[in-house]
């Protein structure tokens, strides 16, 4: 390992001297437009941050980790998901809808279908109920999820225009994320439903510079402070008789990056997203987390393990094996077949936001990272020692424990006579992209737009597995019904991670009526988005550089790669309302589902080393040459960047449209291998600094060896 990265400090050294030393030079005009342009977009983003503030205050009033006591609720605890939604939920999503119908008429209008009056089409009465799930992946899925959410939002400069996919977040009816894609989820929302490009300009929030495990970087001072007060938060929990866990610390370590609150949200909670003002105007898609249930000594497998879903009234599971759901707010309380064992010892704050996105991202249970050597080698000494005084059980170590268990006693539950339940990362049962909650027939879903950033391939790329698990699981368990999908090799070699592709496209071929899949699979559009899921620090031209990816994804480089593609886009948030209707599709709308649709093919070759290992589909010169060649736009319509993980040239599609007129006829020019390098390597070329610390380094080469 040290004599892999002397090279990589030799080089290091080299740069921090010419930066240093040297005089800022420039190769050509181009450049200079480019940097300037960067500056440019910079301070929009810092405007941005005044106009849409991320709330400082501590929504609860509390500055404790610590869970407290309060006046329990009248009646049952539990409700029984056989009564179909909460009320809670039922009355939020018809409230939504009247400002979702709105923006989705906004939105089609703006797309300008052909042949088709939205406001008479969606009239006062249709709902179309759209989904936005992101997978998990750490920071690659956070990020890339970013990009994608950016593009979606109205608010993002440049988003409505042509081209662009601007209010599809806005027309949105729920926002569903695990693992990675849920610090996305929870940050967004928690900040009081900011936007990308805030976070991104904010000071305190998203900076990942620093590993999130070693965050004050060379000032260890600063550094032993920062833990020692961890340390402190989560053993209030301790002390006051709750069961800890690895989760309740890594829980706070990501609520410091997350969250622009007091002490990086100590005293907020999940169901404190209730009491924001854009929850209370129905002015944000309906949040779901997902985790997954573990049992002492079983694996985590679509067999046999319960699906849970965080909202902000409840947390349960639709899963026949538990089939009810308890008052997020009220976790932490004990009851006995949903009654209080106390009406006057309820229990508020268990739910810590931090510990909530935690929990979706816990993979402490997992090979070789519940070894005990490997977590003594990279989890710091303030919090080892601190947890050693509350857990010596390899179990509650390593899962999020709620505790005590919240349907202890519940009838035809499997957990009734648990004491705890146990959660971890909401994919590792294989369910990387959050579809099941959205699935449920109740929800009465429409479209689901997947985000898929897992990291199946060998080079970090996903090939589908997240789709084909939550198919496979409706014939081995009572589930959710969703819509046929191929094997991976398929995936891969027809090209369905290469574009969108929309899943369960003819109803009429369905025994139950599915919601349309729009699968978006991590792609290397302008950048090499595949790093490793354990790599803990981005520098700020990497987070660029994958927000403008999910950008690029979200949007097919502005309709670079397809200027229909928005417009197809739209055909399938109306589709099934046109299934249902039992009316035709205008031409337009038929083409679009005849080039997005899978058509029911299965490859019969393997996926080329190509495929497995993709080039750029924007190739940078072909951008940058169609810029300056415009008579309608120039250079600065694209941001030239370098990748600090690959130090091959990329381009940046910014939010300005690229001219039409110079593009148009680049959709299949620019599907060709980049003159650049790209990911080559076997375990995928782009993998920055994971760690900063030597023993960081260590539980890399470790994971790495046991093929996580």
């Amino acid at each position: 390992m040290a004599n892999s990265l002397w090279p990589y400090m030799v080089v290091l050294g080299l740069l921090l001297t010419r930066a240093v030393f040297a005089e800022a030079t420039y190769d050509n005009e181009f450049e200079i437009v480019a940097r300037a342009e960067a500056y440019l977009e910079a301070m929009v983003r810092r405007d941005l941050a005044l106009a849409h503030g991320l709330s400082k205050r501590s929504l609860s009033g509390s500055a404790n980790y610590t869970p407290t006591h309060t006046t329990c609720p009248s009646g049952s605890l539990v409700r029984y998901a056989s009564t179909g939604l909460s009320s809670e939920e039922s009355q939020y999503v018809e409230a939504r809808q009247n400002n979702t119908r709105d923006a989705l008429v906004n939105l089609l209008d703006r797309i300008g279908l052909d042949n088709f009056d939205a406001a008479s089409f969606i009239g006062s009465n249709t709902s179309i109920k759209i989904g936005l799930t992101f997978s998990g992946g750490g920071y690659r899925a956070m990020l890339s999820g970013a990009g994608f959410l950016a593009a979606a939002d109205d608010r993002t400069v440049n988003s409505t225009n042509n081209g662009h996919i601007g209010g599809l977040l806005q027309a949105s009816t729920y926002l569903a994320g695990l693992s990675g894609g849920n610090w996305l989820v929870g940050s967004v929302v928690l900040n009081n439903f900011t936007t990308i490009q805030a976070l991104q300009a904010d000071t305190v929030v998203w900076d990942f510079s620093n590993s999130l495990l070693s965050p004050k970087g060379a000032n260890v001072t600063a550094e032993n402070a920062y833990y020692n007060l961890v340390a402190d938060q989560v053993s209030g929990k301790g002390d006051a008789g709750f069961q800890v866990s690895l989760t309740d610390y890594w829980g706070r370590l990501l609520g410091q990056q997350m969250f622009n609150y007091s002490g990086g949200g100590v005293g907020l909670f999940w169901s404190d997203i209730a009491d924001t003002d854009p929850f209370k105007n129905y002015g944000l898609p309906y949040p779901i987390v997902v985790a997954n249930g573990v049992t002492n000594g079983e694996p985590v497998d679509i067999a046999t393990n319960t699906v849970f879903e965080f909202s902000p009234y409840e947390m349960g599971s639709w899963d026949n094996d538990l089939a009810a759901f308890f008052p997020t707010k009220y976790l932490g309380s004990e009851a006995v077949n949903g009654t209080p064992a106390n009406s006057q010892q309820c229990v508020v704050g268990f739910d810590n936001a931090g510990f909530v996105i935690g929990t979706s991202s816990s993979l402490f249970n997992i090979e070789p990272l519940n070894s005990s050597f490997l977590q003594t080698s990279f989890i710091p000494s303030p919090l080892l020692s601190s947890l050693g005084e509350f857990s010596n059980d390899s179990f509650t170590r390593d899962v999020a424990v709620y505790a005590p268990n919240p349907f202890f006693g519940v009838e035809g539950a499997s957990v009734r006579q648990d004491p705890l339940i146990g959660l971890a990362d909401g994919g590792e049962d294989g369910q990387n992209v959050p579809l099941l909650p959205l699935l449920q027939s109740e929800r009465q879903v429409d479209v689901i737009f997947a985000l898929d950033n897992s990291a199946d391939l060998d080079s970090n790329w996903p090939d589908g597995t997240a789709l084909i698990t939550t198919y496979e699981r409706q014939f081995i368990r009572q589930s959710a019904s969703m819509p046929y999908v191929p094997d991976n090799n398929s995936f891969v070699a027809l090209n369905l991670t290469r574009q969108p592709t929309f899943f369960g496209c003819n109803a009429s071929n369905m025994s139950t009526i599915t919601p349309l899949i729009v699968y978006m699979a991590n792609h290397p559009y302008t950048y090499l988005t595949n790093t490793s899921t354990i790599q803990l620090s981005y520098s700020t031209a990497e987070v660029e550089g994958f927000i403008t990816n999910g950008y690029n994804l979200g949007t097919q480089g502005n309709g670079t790669l397809d200027s229909e593609w928005p417009a197809c886009m739209a055909c399938a948030i109306i589709h099934r309302e046109v299934e249902r209707r039992g009316i035709e599709h205008t031409a337009q709308c038929q083409q679009c589902l005849q080039k997005y649709c899978w058509d029911g093919s299965i490859a019969t070759t393997s996926a080329t080393f190509e495929e497995l290992d993709p080039g750029y589909l924007i190739n940078a010169n072909v951008l940058a040459t169609a810029a300056a060649g415009s008579s309608t736009s120039t250079a600065t319509n694209m941001t030239a960047t370098s990748s600090s993980a690959t130090g091959t040239a990329s381009a940046s599609v910014s939010t300005t449209p690229v001219a039409m007129a110079s593009t148009s006829g680049l959709a299949s020019s620019t599907r060709a291998a980049p003159t650049t390098a790209s990911s080559s390597s076997g375990a995928g070329a782009v993998r920055g600094s994971v760690w900063t610390s030597a023993a960081g380094a260590a539980v890399v080469a470790l994971v790495c060896t046991f093929g996580i």
